[in-house]
């Protein structure tokens, strides 16, 4: 698993259980999310104002957008060659090639604090949390007709993970301190985690073998559990600052 560390100002991975951590990237401005292309063996995240990616051990690293407002989560669409952001800063919605290029602005009204983002590119849709307006919405990978799916219940919005294949979505609730789930409709909301957080921040799934990880800048842990929130395991408890987003790698 990979992550960012926002108040450290670094990118870092373990092994699925937390065993050896290691650093990867240092020196950065205040990282907020992660996103991983196993296949092409990259990872991608923002920072205060621009966006970057390198190899998976952190080597060549390249600066791919260098000047934003203030970009928070990412997500890709890496068979299309297409990686997505929101900018609660600019109170956007982009996407632009994987290599930067052809940036475009997609749902530019409407938005509040844009933060955490999941797609569902198989059925041409994008989700995305909005912390301000505590809401969660999706709209067409073209921005086009944006939905609300949940506008009363989260507090707090943050990190935000699909489970396509079983209809759900998972997300962070850091004033409601909690890890909720619903349908991809925003119907049958339930909290799987409610207990042991402080702020939880970034999460992501690890559908086949039944489990969600999460960060929590709060307590400055990183733990998962099943699904169904029971078996709740810490996986990394000491040495961490401000834990952000994180992606689960293969």
């Amino acid at each position: 698993m990979y992550w960012v560390d926002s108040l450290a100002g670094k990118i870092q991975r373990s092994n699925l259980d937390g065993s050896e951590l290691e650093d990867l990237v240092a020196g950065l401005d205040e990282p907020a999310d992660i996103a991983l292309d196993a296949t092409a063996g990259k990872m991608y995240w923002t920072e205060w104002r621009k966006i970057q990616r390198s190899n998976l051990d952190g080597s060549e690293l390249e600066t791919l957008i260098p000047i934003l407002d203030r970009p928070h989560g990412i997500a890709l669409d890496a068979a299309a060659g297409k990686m997505y952001w929101t900018d609660p800063g600019a109170r956007k919605i982009q996407r632009s090639n994987l290599n930067g290029s052809e940036l475009e602005d997609l749902v530019v009204s409407g938005l509040s604090f844009p933060r955490g983002i999941a797609l569902d590119a198989s059925a041409g849709k994008i989700y995305w949390t909005d912390d301000r307006a505590k809401k969660i919405q999706r709209s067409n990978l073209d921005g086009s007709d944006v939905e609300d799916l949940i506008t009363r219940g989260p507090g707090g919005p943050g990190g935000i993970a699909l489970d396509v294949s079983a209809g759900k979505m998972y997300w962070t609730d850091w004033q409601g301190v909690r890890i909720q789930r619903s349908n991809l409709d925003g119907s049958d909301v339930e909290s799987p985690v409610t207990s042991g957080l402080r702020r939880p921040e970034g999460v992501a799934l690890d559908a086949a073998a039944g489990k969600i990880y999460w960060t929590d800048s709060g307590t400055g842990k990183i733990q998962r559990s099943n699904l169904d929130g029971s078996g709740v395991e810490e996986l990394v408890a000491s040495g961490l600052s401000g834990p952000g987003g994180l992606g689960v790698g293969y």
